[in-house]
């Protein structure tokens, strides 16, 4: 299983990668739109922490992918839904987010029932 961290680093890329790119290409450039990239950025910064394994960052960075995941999710209206580059691209960002949300607590299951920090022998 990967590490948190790396997780965390991938899903930020796709936060913001996709995020930017649902933001140029709308001509009108809404700036709810940037809010995927900004959460991006939040978690890359966490990084660092939660490669020191920090809990208390790792359960807020766990927070924070399922609370963007389901603000991205919403975005997307399902009366008028159709498979454009809009909804296609907040469908990648929310199924990332869930992804992510999904990798962390199977890491904090794996811990618990090791009960020490074997899981992170090979990076410390």
């Amino acid at each position: 299983m990967l590490h948190p961290y790396i997780i965390n680093t991938l899903n930020a890329f796709v936060l913001i990668i996709a995020g930017l790119i649902a933001y140029f290409a709308n001509p009108a450039k809404p700036p709810t739109a940037l809010i995927a990239p900004l959460f991006g950025l939040l978690l890359l910064a966490a990084t660092y922490h939660m490669r020191k394994h920090n809990r208390f960052v790792t359960h807020t960075v766990t927070a924070l992918t399922i609370l963007v995941g389901l603000i991205v999710i919403t975005r997307i209206d399902p009366e008028t839904f159709e498979w454009n580059r809009r909804n296609v691209l907040l469908l990648l960002m929310g199924v990332s987010c869930f992804i992510a949300a999904a990798f962390y607590v199977g890491t904090f299951v794996r811990e618990r029932r090791l009960r020490n920090n074997t899981i992170y022998k090979d990076d410390l």
